[in-house]
């Protein structure tokens, strides 16, 4: 079984994300009967946020996913690194892994997480540090690789 970790990336409306905004999203996000108005995060176009990624980094190679959700990869396809662009926001998922590499594969991620910031508005969330963060910050980037470091010899039965 292959093991990731993932960052989620929205757009508050209100221009700060909170953990309100998350245990609301978390409970009542599918559900029809809240309008948008009661949505604390944007509603997005994936194919517009891609064409931006792609203006930042054209090496990442766009593909399809369910309905409207596009996905992109980074390049190097053995690092793992994708980003799944749905209405509401972005996914960020790549395995787990620990060392110098998680720190490469961390600075990559957090190049596009600080663009989508500053493009944007973009907020993320770090569900395994339950973390919120405005852009990147390299306490953030420290705090995950020593999370990683920690959690891979456990994970492989060490």
């Amino acid at each position: 079984m292959l093991h990731e970790y993932t960052l989620h990336l929205v757009v508050p409306k209100t221009g700060a994300l909170t953990p309100e905004m998350l245990e609301w999203a978390a409970a009542h996000s599918g559900d029809p009967r809240f309008p948008e108005a009661y949505h604390p995060f944007r509603r997005l176009k994936p194919r517009t946020v891609a064409r931006a990624l792609l203006a930042l980094d054209p090496s990442l190679i766009a593909e399809p996913g369910e309905g409207e959700i596009v996905i992109l990869h980074y390049p190097l396809r053995d690092l793992g690194v994708s980003l799944s662009l749905h209405d509401r926001g972005i996914v960020v998922r790549f395995p787990l892994m620990g060392g110098s590499l998680v720190r490469i594969v961390l600075g990559i991620i957090y190049v596009y997480v600080r663009y989508l910031y500053e493009q944007a508005g973009f907020w993320s969330y770090d569900p395994q540090l339950k973390v919120i963060s405005y852009a990147d910050d390299y306490q953030s980037i420290d705090e995950t690789a020593a999370l990683l470091d920690g959690l891979l010899p456990r994970l492989l039965g060490g």
